[in-house]
């Protein structure tokens, strides 16, 4: 079996509020459809702040790493990537050692997988915590990259294939996004929702084939994995690398898309929503988790903590669903014995992953 034993996050030290963040955007054109659309779709958002790596934001930053206000001037994709080499190790580690008693757990760690999609660079993530953390130079280790905001839940079912094979096996899964590194003066409907949604973080878990109460108060079994491609949505939420970075579209076509699918997916696997107690939806914006809801017939109180993380957090990719699930980890001393817990992410693709976990 395998178990969850432990999940942390961690967010930058810039923390913006998204009033500060529309602004700067709209400082950045002279067209005053594109600053009414800014200021319109901000407000809609259901976010009141976000945090970056970069201090660039800020209404008094006079130094700038990537961005500041010139209309004529966009970051370079070598230089988004330094400042992502600077930044995602340190954030990682924030995460990491926010886990209790790490240096006493790490001696048993004996895989790691790093998940991104927003940087890369070699020698990469993974050798840079191993090194700084000092974990064992055997450790075996994979990487998650490039594959969007429902990465974590595609990193923890290969957690979970190790753990079920190797019986003593513990994985360190590390999520990273510096989102914020990419934003692009681009003011198309696509690419709007983009600049005003996506936050930086990180979210460390632990995965483990012994269960381990001492974390929650109760030992968390995950039981089941499930996909589904959505090939009709291929052109609504892409990314592509660009000499200015990554260039993203997300079409506001997805939440409908997700709405229209995740009954049926649930019917496939023979599941009904009255059969969970505890969801952890990927907040990818207020309509998706709203259109979720719907969908299922479901009381939005039940995805609170969804909309509570899209608040105070944005849409950090990768990391956004275990700050969900830490969330709702959180009322696990008073959850019941086999209640089910859900969790659900959403990338490109279209593409829709799922896990559920029990309290056992």
């Amino acid at each position: 079996m395998s178990y969850i034993t432990a999940i942390e996050t961690a967010v930058p030290g810039n923390c913006f509020s998204q009033d500060t963040l529309a602004a700067f955007y709209m400082a950045t054109t002279d067209d005053e459809a594109d600053k009414r659309k800014i200021k319109i779709v901000s407000a809609k958002t259901g976010i009141q702040k976000r945090y970056s790596v970069v201090n660039d934001f800020g209404e008094k930053s006079s130094e700038f790493e990537l961005f500041d206000r010139s209309r004529d001037r966009e970051a370079g994709l070598s230089e988004r990537m330094q400042v992502y080499k600077k930044y995602a190790t340190q954030l990682s580690l924030d995460a990491i050692r926010q886990i209790r008693d790490f240096d006493e757990k790490k001696q048993s760690i004996t895989h790691l997988i790093t998940v991104t999609c927003t940087g890369l660079f070699a020698p990469g993530l993974d050798i840079e915590l191993i090194r700084e953390l000092n974990l064992n130079p055997e450790i075996q280790r994979s990487s998650v990259n490039f594959m969007g905001c429902n990465a974590a839940i595609i990193a923890l079912k290969n957690a979970d294939a190790i753990c079920r094979s190797q019986p003593n096996a513990n994985v360190l899964v590390i999520c990273t996004e510096l989102c914020t590194i990419h934003f692009q003066k681009r003011y198309n409907d696509d690419y709007l929702l983009s600049n005003l949604i996506f936050g930086d973080g990180a979210a460390a878990v632990l995965v483990s084939s012994g269960p381990d109460a001492t974390y929650f108060g109760k030992k968390i079994e995950i039981n089941r994995f499930n996909s589904m491609v959505l090939h009709h949505g291929y052109r609504d939420m892409a990314w592509q690398l660009s000499e200015t970075g990554f260039i993203m579209s997300l079409t506001s076509y997805v939440p409908g898309l997700i709405k229209e699918n995740i009954l049926p997916l649930l019917g496939n696997i023979g599941l009904v929503s009255s059969d969970i107690a505890h969801w952890a939806i990927h907040p990818g914006g207020k309509k998706i988790v709203d259109d979720f809801a719907a969908a299922l017939q479901l009381d939005k109180t039940l995805l609170a903590e969804a909309y509570d993380v899209l608040k105070n957090y944005g849409n950090m990719s990768s990391p956004t669903v275990l700050f969900v699930l830490k969330q709702v980890l959180k009322k696990a001393e008073s959850a019941a014995f086999g209640e089910k817990l859900f969790a659900a992410a959403f990338g490109p693709g279209l593409s829709i992953e799922t896990m559920q976990l029990q309290y056992v």
